[in-house]
């Protein structure tokens, strides 16, 4: 008799061990990391708690945020990890402003498709990078943001460098005509001397070598003959052994922000764009 009865106790601890361990696989799975803010303007909070929600901010599943002042021209723009896809909400004075109700987390899907799970860390990566907001993602973002409609092109890119000729800038759009141009060029994460060089774009839309020196991450301004600013170029410049591998990657993460459509879609492309690039050259 007593034998069963333990052996009851012990049948009876193991399920209590297969529920309790059943409820912490689900918690964890709720706490799950599943998405994170790209951009936020304006007072939000998550739901339950004081915490003013900050650019790069992880996100779990099933959060939940709502909007503390609720006034039009806030917004919050949020990436998911998995997929990249994007939700803007922005606030306005309409009877159906959207920040009167609080915006919920989707969880993750129970299984990523091949290959995207390291799209996914490459995501977080970059998004963790605005956290610690480096003083280049900052200046640039302000600096896109004010333009409004001003004509100047933005350059996210990878390049290679050639140890004789130097580096060779992205093609041109084809309304840029040709001819001689200026690039004021400058690291983009120390206080560097800012150096000028003369750029010259061919008929053919393609830029002459530009004299570089060493690999890293560069903001390049270019100028035309009038003194007017014509583009705004972040350039990861890497050795010719790591160019293809580097370029491929960034190229995965440009064909889908390239995709995200509705108001400031190209700002926060580019904001986007500039903490990739800035997280794949830690050491820039």
């Amino acid at each position: 008799m007593i034998r069963l009865q333990n052996m009851g106790r012990c049948s009876m601890l193991r399920i209590g061990c297969l529920c309790w361990c059943v409820l912490a696989a689900t918690a964890g799975a709720r706490a799950q990391v599943v998405a994170h803010v790209l951009d936020v303007m304006g007072d939000w909070h998550l739901q339950g708690t004081a915490t003013t929600v900050a650019l790069g901010q992880a996100l779990m599943a099933g959060a939940k945020i709502t909007s503390g002042s609720n006034r039009p021209g806030d917004a919050i723009t949020i990436v998911r990890d998995e997929d990249m896809s994007r939700q803007r909400i922005a606030c306005n004075d309409s009877a159906s402003n959207p920040c009167r109700n609080p915006i919920t987390v989707d969880g993750g899907s129970s299984a990523a498709p091949a290959g995207e799970s390291q799209l996914k860390n490459m995501v977080q990566t970059a998004l963790a990078v605005l956290l610690n907001k480096p003083p280049a993602i900052m200046s640039h973002y302000a600096l896109t943001m004010s333009r409004g409609n001003a004509t100047v092109q933005e350059w996210e890119e990878v390049v290679s460098l050639d140890p004789v000729q130097g580096i060779v800038l992205p093609a041109a759009p084809q309304d840029m005509p040709s001819g001689q141009y200026t690039v004021s060029i400058e690291r983009a994460r120390d206080a560097s001397p800012v150096t000028q060089q003369t750029l010259l774009l061919t008929s053919a839309g393609t830029w002459k070598p530009l004299s570089l020196g060493a690999a890293g991450l560069y903001e390049a301004l270019i100028t035309d003959a009038n003194g007017e600013q014509v583009a705004d170029a972040f350039l990861l410049v890497v050795p010719a052994a790591e160019y293809e591998a580097k370029r491929r990657e960034f190229d995965t993460v440009k064909s889908r922000t390239a995709a995200w459509t509705g108001p400031s879609a190209r700002a926060d492309e580019h904001l986007f764009l500039l903490a990739v690039l800035l997280s794949r050259c830690p050491a820039c």
